[in-house]
Parts: C-alpha cells; structure tokens; sequence
C-alpha cells in the first residue's frame, strides 16, 4: 500500500513507434517463401558446410532451439532473441567451438542448446547398414560438449561469459542440450541405396541420448516465434551482432541489451532481404531505445512504464 503522506513518484510511459508510414519488413509469409527458396535451391547445389554456415547466420529464424522447441523448457526464450555463431567453450580441458548455441531460459533453468551442423551431401548410413565414419564423427561432438559441460568449473565460466543479460539467471541449473543437423531426408527414400530406410531411420532415431536432437536439413524452415532474432559473436570484448533477422524489429524492451552490443550498423549493413530505408530505421530506433534505457538507469525514481509492441 502507498503511504499517503509521501508523493506520488513521477510516472513515464515509453512508447514504440506506431506510424504506420515508417519502413516495415517484409510480411513474414513473404519473407518464409522467399528464404525456403534459398535454402533449397542452396542444398541442391550441394554446398560446403561453410556455405551453409553463412546462410544460417543470416536467417537465425531457421536454427532451430530458440523458443523452447527443442529440449525441457526455454519458453522464455533468449536474451535479445540472440543465436551465437560459433562461440567457444574455452576452460578446463580442451576448447570446443559448436557452429551456433541458443541459450534459452525457463523459470527455473537455463538451458544452452549447442548446435552442430555438417556438409549436407554427408550419409547417415553405409549401404550395409552400418553408421558412416562421418556420422559417428559428428555425434561424438556433442559427447565432447557433454563432457565439457560435466566440469563445474566450465559451467561457471558458460555462465560469466554468455549470461551478458538478467544477473538472476547465472545461478539456475544449467541444463544442455545438443543438436545434430545433418544429412538429407532424400537418403531414407526408398531406391535411394539402402534396403530397408525406414529401418535405418528408426534405429538413427533410437541412438540419440535424451538430451540429444537429430535433424536433417530438409526439416530446417523459419519459424515465426524465432523471427524477431539476431545472431552475435561472442568476441574477447563482449557480444558484438553479427546480423539480424531479415524480420527483426524493435521495441521498448531492447535497451539494456542495446546498451551492451552498442553499434547495429555494421550487423545492418551485412542482413539480407532489407530494404535501405529498413535498416536506416532499425539503426534509428536502436540508438533511440539505447538512450532510453540511460534515462531510465538515470531516473530510479521515475516510474517507467514500456510499451508493448515490436516496431
């Protein structure tokens, strides 16, 4: 209850931008259309797993993991919305570097989901049936973050380098999960040189460990829920934005974050599937929220209410 001998604190609502002639993404079925197109016309080609690295970083809508889809919880999603390219487990014992980690949180855990991805062209199985050498090579990677993850000493250095956001977090239960993405779709299709696919794609699915995910690239599509995301490198001076997703937007929630991965431009300049106009507004608004959130930190006294509502 108020007391009311004391004055009322100043109130502040701080509102998103609503004109509807400001520069919009592209509509989210436009935009899905387009990058499946992309995508399969990139895996036809039978691409490096470089080229399909780069694609990845960006459309962070495609990586699967981002809003608690994939393991026991993360509903709340990650901070910013942020997928890492390639970050490195740097501590005790060797240095792993995954291809990119989601770090989604729920109300009781923090949950890193730790993604491996291969040349698409590589097979699951040998035609007699037996796990190719690069299949078995590529599940032993989440063993190895497994294992690096099994230190408490490595937990803690996860939690002091990747948790750049929400302090009351570093202390729940981190609980990993691991993602293979490999292969295609097209080997377990009947004439495709194995005898029983159906079989073998049963006794694949019957290997993972209940933390693991097995993924082929055909099943990789953006998903809405993942659209307003953004993929950063973690460098030795902090996360730095790497790209954003060709839908992104900002709100009145993005300060604290903006704050910390500082410039957008360079991130800007490197998205696809946006329009000048777009990214001129989004490194706007940015750099609006930034200066919000110093007001705010400036004024704890003023009650600051935020809007809702991605711009």
């Amino acid at each position: 209850m108020t007391d009311p001998q004391l004055p009322a604190r100043p109130q502040r609502t701080v509102a998103t931008d609503r004109n509807p002639a400001r520069p919009h993404p592209l509509a989210w079925k436009t935009y899905s259309d387009m990058a499946l197109s992309v995508w399969y016309s990139l895996l036809s080609k039978e691409p490096e797993e470089e080229e399909v690295q780069r694609f990845l970083e960006l459309h962070p809508a495609m990586i699967p993991g981002g809003s608690g889809d994939i393991g026991p919880g993360g509903h709340h999603g990650s901070d910013m919305g942020a997928v890492f390219r390639r970050p490195r487990l740097i501590g005790s014992g060797r240095m792993f570097e995954p291809d990119f980690m989601w770090i989604t949180r729920s109300s009781g855990l923090v949950t890193p989901i730790l993604i491996e991805i291969e040349k698409p062209a590589k097979r699951w199985f040998k035609k007699d049936g037996r796990p190719t050498s690069d299949f078995t090579e590529a599940r032993d990677q989440l063993n190895d973050w497994r294992s690096w993850f099994a230190r408490d000493s490595n937990q803690s250095m996860f939690r002091e380098t990747f948790l750049f956001l929400n302090d009351k977090y570093k202390n729940r239960p981190l609980e990993p999960q691991y993602v293979l993405i490999y292969g295609r779709e097209s080997e377990f299709d009947r004439g495709n040189g194995h005898t029983h696919p159906d079989e073998l794609r049963y006794k694949r699915d019957q290997q993972r460990a209940k933390d693991e995910t097995f993924m082929t690239f055909d099943s990789l599509r953006p998903r809405y829920d993942h659209g307003n995301s953004l993929t950063l490198t973690m460098t030795s001076h902090g996360p730095k934005i790497h790209a954003f997703s060709p839908t992104y937007g900002t709100s009145s929630f993005i300060g604290e974050g903006a704050l910390i991965l500082d410039d957008p431009q360079p991130a800007l300049s490197r998205s696809v599937m946006m329009s000048d106009e777009r990214r001129a507004y989004l490194a706007k608004r940015w750099n609006f929220w930034k200066e919000e959130e110093r007001r705010i930190n400036a004024n704890p006294n003023t009650m600051f209410f935020r809007d809702s509502g991605i711009e």
